[in-house]
């Protein structure tokens, strides 16, 4: 349903000054290059817009979205600002091939979010999304039904976030002048824009049923607070999970990945504590899997508890040391281990070491320790 009169007087406006019909004159003001500015019409005008829905995007794009949280607490920001959605977006997916093709990735998006607005002085551990994103959302769903497409992605979300004024200078210091042509030279515009009378109705339709979580779910990026030996850390749980054929991540994994760690803080204390790390019981995979999606448990680990522990010590860094604390204090190995082999391995590890108490101390204590960023 319409909210306000608004659009009604600026199509029956067009239709005076040209002669249209009512839908060919929606159309023509909501058509990139139109009176919109390119991003289309606000659905929060035109439409309905169920509060808080995510329903609207595709997998790719709801992931961002919500990985968009965990970069807004890894910088220690109170709110998800466009500028933490479009550092998400780059992570992955269309945004990452687009900016890659321009010589841009994550961290150079990181680095330069953190020059302009540093590091924030507290922890937020549930931050909220900031009116502006929410805007940001509204633009992208707009900038997609102006290309046709019912379900925005993250090259839609670039669209909107470049119409943001910090995401856009963002970008053009990157070297990026218009994120919209940017991405109609990727993907351009080959349909008519999607009928209001569609939008409308699923509109009414999410704001009855809501949306399902995408799946798989968001894949946590090895983040820039990560020393380079705890990304290794990280990227040997998920391969152990590989060779083993699990479908997920689990905590067990980044358990085995961390004290396997050939550097770092942890490795330093295995070999003065002598500690004995058994090796992984591996099994051939029965076939190819792209294994990275993590478990709940796993992913509160590494977007999570250790920013806690980091904040906790007083650490600007996460090192491997960090990671083996958080795992140990959420002392469970998570609920989806069901093949044996992952079980006793984890079991066996376990059972090898020192009491969970020593371990933590041995740890605070030569933290921050030596390892790169």
């Amino acid at each position: 349903m319409t909210q306000n009169r608004r659009p009604k007087r600026a199509i029956r406006s067009r239709m005076a000054q040209t002669g249209e019909k009512y839908t060919e004159a929606r159309r023509a003001l909501v058509a990139p290059g139109g009176n919109s500015g390119g991003g289309g019409e606000d659905p929060g005008v035109m439409i309905t817009w169920p509060e808080g829905s995510l329903g609207w995007f595709t997998d790719q794009a709801y992931n961002a979205i919500l990985l968009a949280d965990d970069e807004a607490r890894m910088l220690s920001h109170p709110r998800v600002d466009p500028e933490h959605l479009l550092l998400a977006a780059a992570r992955r997916g269309n945004v990452e091939r687009l900016l890659a093709a321009q010589g841009i990735d994550a961290r150079a998006i990181h680095d330069v979010i953190v020059r302009i607005n540093g590091f924030g002085d507290k922890l937020e551990l549930g931050p909220r999304r900031s009116p502006a994103s929410g805007e940001v959302l509204r633009r992208a769903v707009a900038a997609a039904s102006a290309r046709g497409v019912l379900g925005p992605s993250t090259e839609h979300l670039l669209i909107a976030l470049g119409e943001q004024e910090l995401t856009a200078r963002i970008l053009g210091e990157l070297g990026v002048r218009s994120a919209q042509a940017l991405v109609d030279a990727a993907y351009p515009v080959t349909r008519p824009p999607v009928d209001h009378a569609i939008m409308e109705r699923r509109a009414a339709q999410l704001a009855r049923s809501g949306s399902t979580a995408p799946s798989p779910g968001p894949i946590p990026p090895i983040f820039e607070r990560f020393t380079s030996q705890a990304r290794d850390a990280v990227d040997a749980g998920i391969e152990h999970a590989r060779n083993i054929d699990d479908p997920g991540v689990e905590p067990a994994h980044l358990l085995f990945g961390v004290l396997n760690a050939k550097a770092g803080v942890v490795a330093t204390l295995r070999t003065r504590g002598g500690w004995h790390i058994p090796p992984a019981q591996f099994v051939q995979p029965r076939y190819p899997r792209a294994t990275g999606i993590f478990s709940p448990d796993a992913r509160r680990v590494v977007a999570e508890d250790v920013l806690m522990i980091s904040e906790r010590l007083d650490h600007g860094a996460v090192t491997t040391g960090h990671l083996l604390i958080a795992i140990l204090e959420r002392r469970r190995l998570g609920p989806n281990l069901d093949r044996r082999d992952i079980d006793e391995n984890a079991s066996e590890i376990t059972s090898s070491l020192p009491d969970i108490r020593e371990i933590t101390a041995a740890v605070i204590d030569a933290l921050p320790g030596e390892e790169d960023t």
